[in-house]
């Protein structure tokens, strides 16, 4: 175990050794924490989310919008809602074990939903064109700039004319109180590792992005998880939304539809090209 070999500087966006989707361990625990319904783990808690989709399908309806693309689909939570409600669903999600668990629910409930697994800055999903694309829980936020402006260029190219894009962010205000932190335990049976380990943790933030560095030592192995996060003002986001080619863009409080509120932790945006 070599502690000397731990980065004492981490550049903006750099890719951790590990994957928290890919990892085995880290996954399930992920899956288990989109499944944990009385919480805001992967997934928000059951109310918000029975509020959010109550809100969606009001404001648009599966008549006017019939085809749904739900980024970030995770086990399908939000997706079988969705397929429910009568709308014609496609799911993408890089996680594995999500993807297969949302192709198992769907199957046993009989739901119509598509499932991809894939990265969706890369996966082609601009095969189709879609009346209402969704990404939901901040996701956008995770991540790099880059890759950030090619997720919102390809939606915008998927959407149908009368398409809606709709997805939440951060606001600085979650950070308002922040202080960079480093910290360090022996742990196991953790969600980071089932085996003894040295956990060393590290938070900073990088102008309006942070960053939640996992350190994990033992005997055997050095795995390392970055978790980035970036925030934006209202300001900023319509800015960005509109040198992308958006022309209407409609914020709210978050995506349950409430009401704008300047100390708000996070602004959903409701988009479209005209």
């Amino acid at each position: 175990m070599n502690l000397n070999k731990l980065r004492q500087d981490i550049p903006l966006f750099t890719k951790s050794s590990e994957n928290i989707w890919l990892d085995p361990y880290v996954a399930n625990h992920m899956l288990a924490a989109h499944l944990n319904d009385q919480e805001d783990g992967a997934t928000r808690n059951k109310y918000f989310v029975e509020k959010s989709v109550a809100w969606l399908t009001e404001k648009f309806p599966p008549e006017d919008y019939p085809k749904v693309l739900d980024l970030g689909c995770g086990p399908g939570i939000y997706a079988e809602k969705f397929s429910r409600a009568g709308y014609q669903v496609t799911g993408i999600d890089f996680s594995q074990n999500s993807i297969d668990y949302a192709r198992r629910s769907a199957e046993e409930k009989n739901l119509p939903i598509r499932y991809i697994q894939g990265d969706y800055t890369k996966t082609d999903w601009q095969e189709e064109s879609y009346d209402l694309i969704f990404m939901i829980y901040c996701d956008l936020g995770v991540l790099s700039h880059k890759n950030r402006r090619i997720i919102l260029e390809r939606a915008y190219q998927a959407l149908k004319p009368d398409g809606r894009l709709v997805f939440d962010v951060f606001t600085p205000v979650r950070y308002q109180d922040f202080k960079p932190t480093q910290t360090w335990q022996m742990e196991e049976n953790s969600f980071w590792s089932q085996e003894p380990c040295l956990h060393l943790e590290r938070t900073e933030n990088y102008g309006s992005t942070y960053l939640a560095a996992h350190h994990l030592l033992n005997e055997e192995e050095q795995k390392t998880f970055y978790i980035w996060e970036t925030v934006f003002t209202p300001k900023e986001m319509t800015e960005e939304l509109k040198r992308g080619g958006f022309t209407q863009v409609k914020l709210y409080k978050n995506i349950a539809g409430e009401a704008w509120e300047d100390n708000s932790d996070t602004a959903c945006f409701v988009v479209s090209k005209q």
